[in-house]
């Protein structure tokens, strides 16, 4: 049966994949460390992120043609709302850091320039927590950048070379994962090259779709689930195999379950504001010990937060992209 691309469940796919990655977050920073499969998704789910984000950007910077109105609509999409967090999260270190103004200052322009890297607290300000940063989820938003910045290069190149020059990201890719493990630099496994592979799995997706149809799917995912479950421990299998397998299974869950329509999309918003919600809380004590209360309070105040920002901010913002007019 063939595949409608615009019949999907993206949007349900990328709020459950944030709130999986807002779980492991929780368990982890209220030293909960539940061994409970249920809590220890973060990472196939951040995994999941990339190689989505991998197929959406593509696809729209394959609709759009335009270079500017792609970018102005992205702009709008992600920046204001970011911006807006770090110049909240940085009037929190004002008036609450151990560090001084230059510390403080080099924290807001980093964040800024998504080089949270960089800094990802002040000084000792938050040393007595679990994790020492305030939001310990921007990192991914400067692989998302680097992929928007780097989309127009990638689908030119792909129109003259084809599938080869996929390949050889892909590759690519692979080769720095595996040197960075050789030399034992773990701190730069966070970095843009290590997440390509997963980026560039969506965009094979994406550029196969119209050859996929219901029962390849049928057939792929489950076989992948498989795969991953036998070979999971095989560290060649997972930096080679792993994410286009992973791949068939989001693809097969996004256009083989019956689509479910959604009416609000919150998941960026929940991605970002759920780390600083929850430190805040442990931060201020206002954290319940009991890690059932804690779970339904936190989430209670995440969700809230998240739905006001979705409705009032993103969608707001995203209205005054599809707005910009560009004169020739």
């Amino acid at each position: 049966m063939k595949l409608n691309i615009r019949d999907n469940n993206f949007d349900i796919i990328r709020l459950v994949l944030a709130i999986l990655v807002g779980l492991y977050h929780w368990n982890i920073l209220i030293a909960y460390n539940s061994g409970n499969l249920f809590f220890n998704f973060g990472e196939i789910a951040v995994d999941c992120f990339f190689i989505v984000s991998g197929f959406l950007i593509f696809w729209s910077f394959d609709n759009d043609k335009d270079n500017k109105k792609f970018y102005i609509k992205r702009f709008y999409r992600i920046f204001p709302i970011y911006f807006g967090l770090i110049f909240l999260q940085t009037l929190f270190f004002i008036g609450f850091s151990q560090g001084n103004l230059e510390e403080i200052f080099r924290y807001f322009i980093s964040n800024l320039l998504f080089l949270n890297f960089l800094s990802p607290s002040v000084g000792e300000t938050l040393a007595n927590l679990e994790v020492n940063a305030i939001n310990g989820s921007l990192w991914t938003l400067k692989n998302e950048v680097m992929f928007y910045v780097l989309v127009p290069l990638i689908f030119l190149f792909y129109k003259k070379f084809g599938l080869k020059f996929l390949a050889f990201l892909y590759f690519i890719s692979i080769i720095y994962i595996l040197t960075i493990n050789y030399f034992d630099l773990s701190k730069m496994i966070a970095l843009f090259p290590s997440q390509l592979r997963l980026f560039i799995v969506g965009v094979f997706l994406y550029v196969f779709f119209s050859k996929l149809s219901k029962e390849v799917l049928f057939l792929m995912g489950p076989i992948s689930i498989v795969f991953i479950y036998l070979f999971s421990e095989n560290e060649y299998f997972k930096f080679l195999m792993y994410p286009i397998l992973l791949g068939f299974i989001l693809l097969f869950i996004i256009y083989c379950i019956k689509e479910i329509k959604i009416k609000f999309d919150f998941s960026y918003s929940f991605h970002i504001l759920h780390f600083p919600v929850i430190q805040l809380a442990i931060y201020f004590n206002i954290n319940p010990s009991n890690p059932i209360l804690s779970f339904v309070f936190l989430f209670s105040i995440i969700i809230f937060l998240s739905f006001l920002s979705e409705k009032y901010i993103e969608k707001r913002f995203i209205r005054i992209g599809k707005k910009v007019r560009f004169s020739n």
